[in-house]
């Protein structure tokens, strides 16, 4: 199983996916973390990769697939405020492996129009202030792509949703089309292409409304089972979700606790730090033309102080739903639980 798609799984324990529609980025947190292994290789380190089971060779090869990726935009980068110190084949490693240069922290403006202009203005503030911040490792992931069979807008219509805390209206998108479909006791899954991108939008509809069933379905079974070329009457609200989290306690309650209080950069970065931070920020917006999503995610470090038949197939997501991002390794970019 692909490191990010056990860390998806893992993750409904410990991030709230059910209390209101939530936008999370496996891969945006995973793709940071790659700049952080490669700062050291101390014990905290070691920790990291056994405790995520963290495979740095396939999110190398995950990163790249992505990059050749037309309609996603990926970017790394290092903001630290003692540059002078950085090892200068350190600087090579991450221009080989990350394309960037380590910058200077001069302010948190600096960090906050990197990340504006790396997401297309969708995620334009992570950072409020750099005081007591040596270094930030920093990921940004913009992606945007049309249907490759569009919704008619004239199709859309004013629907209820029933959501774990009530009910509420939605726009509701239509599709009547031969699309990827699968089903079986817990789920409906569809599988949504689009033009010229090879990520794929997979939509997951548990048949029980309850949040324990909702957190289960998002599984290797369920995004891993085939699906079959079916005439589908799809339904899909629209949506648009924004999402914060600081995954510093989500990383200790999956047992990553040294690097908080220390890891030795001395041979990279030219300091012994420890992680302050890891913070993510997320945006997704799904509607009749495609969709439109971005994520980033910083490492505020300190300085240590230490998922056929002939009959036409029918899914109406008029409930909760997974909406997920994958692409063509199969690997969770974006997960996004649909809620109200």
């Amino acid at each position: 199983m692909l490191t990010l798609n056990k860390h998806a799984q893992k993750v409904t324990k410990f991030i709230d996916f059910t209390s209101k529609s939530t936008c999370y980025s496996p891969f945006s947190l995973m793709h940071a973390l790659s700049i952080l292994v490669k700062c050291s290789s101390d014990t905290s380190i070691k920790e990291l990769v056994s405790k995520l089971e963290f495979d740095e060779q396939e999110m190398h090869k995950f990163s790249e697939s992505m990059k050749k990726d037309s309609s996603v935009t990926l970017a790394a980068n290092i903001f630290d405020s003692h540059i002078e110190k950085i090892a200068k084949d350190f600087e090579a490693t991450m221009l080989k492996l990350f394309e960037f240069v380590p910058e200077k922290l001069v302010s948190a403006a600096q960090v906050n129009n990197w990340c504006a202009e790396r997401t297309k203005n969708k995620i334009k503030e992570m950072v409020e202030s750099i005081d007591g911040i040596s270094t930030i490792l920093i990921s940004a992931i913009h992606f945007k792509a049309a249907w490759a069979v569009k919704f008619d807008p004239k199709l859309t219509v004013e629907k209820p949703f029933k959501g774990f805390k009530g009910a509420s209206t939605v726009q509701m998108m239509h599709l009547e089309k031969k699309l990827h479909y699968g089903e079986n006791k817990l789920v409906q899954i569809a599988r949504l292409s689009y033009s010229n991108s090879g990520l794929q939008a997979l939509i997951i509809l548990p048949r029980e409304q309850t949040p324990t069933a909702f957190n289960a379905a998002l599984c290797e079974k369920n995004l891993k089972v085939a699906l079959l070329e079916e005439t589908t009457t799809l339904e899909l609200p629209r949506f648009k979700i924004e999402s914060y989290f600081n995954l510093k306690n989500t990383l200790e309650s999956l047992g990553v606790s040294k690097i908080f209080n220390s890891v030795n950069c001395t041979k990279t970065l030219g300091d012994v730090l420890q992680v302050q931070d890891v913070i993510q920020k997320t945006f997704m917006e799904v509607n009749e033309e495609g969709t439109e999503a971005a994520a980033v995610t910083a490492i505020k470090m300190e300085k240590c102080v230490m998922r056929s038949s002939d009959k036409p197939k029918q899914m109406i997501c008029d409930r909760p739903f997974w909406f997920l991002l994958i692409n063509e390794m199969g690997g969770v970019v974006f997960a996004s639980s649909v809620i109200e």
